[in-house]
């Protein structure tokens, strides 16, 4: 499964991996199920106490949104700025995506191409560039074994799900 999962959302994901089986596969090196694309880009990956993986994963969620929502507010102070043509149909398709996981990566390589080559002109568009690690759209997993799910980390596990936060979660 985390072969697979990687292989459809990898070049976008977080991975929040509750202690417990899952870590002992999934993070015993040499030998991992998680790929990458041609590019190079796979899921990160962390570990969390069995019992709170699951709040875990939602703060590695909400921490990004917030990143992310900070970026989106930059780029609609920048639609101001002198800018070239280009880069601002760059932002705007950014703004009129950011939560569109499909294309996110091209959407933000775009930008970030034509973002280096005017981040020097104002002090706004170096700090969004500063931030461009957060112009892709994450894909937030949250892993655990049975144990996690139905025993020890459910609490914690029906909060996140409750919370209608974009989050997966996969049990092994």
């Amino acid at each position: 499964y985390a072969k697979l999962v990687t292989q459809l959302f990898g070049d976008r994901m977080m991975i929040a991996n509750a202690t417990g089986c899952s870590s002992i596969w999934g993070a015993s090196a040499p030998s991992v199920p998680y790929t990458t694309n041609h590019k190079g880009h796979g899921p990160a990956w962390a570990n969390s106490l069995f019992e709170d993986n699951a709040e875990f994963g939602l703060g590695m969620h909400l921490g990004v949104k917030a990143l992310r929502e900070k970026v989106a507010s930059d780029m609609k102070a920048a639609l101001e700025l002198s800018i070239s043509q280009e880069l601002k149909a760059a932002v705007e398709e950014w703004l009129a995506n950011q939560e569109n996981g499909e294309g996110s990566r091209d959407r933000s390589e775009r930008l970030i191409s034509l973002l280096e080559a005017e981040k020097d002109k104002h002090v706004l568009l170096n700090e969004i560039y500063k931030n461009r690690d957060f112009f892709v759209k994450r894909s937030v997993w949250i892993f655990g074994g049975d144990g996690w799910a139905y025993d020890i980390g459910f609490g914690g596990l029906d909060h996140v799900l409750a919370s209608g936060e974009d989050v997966n979660v996969l049990v092994f």
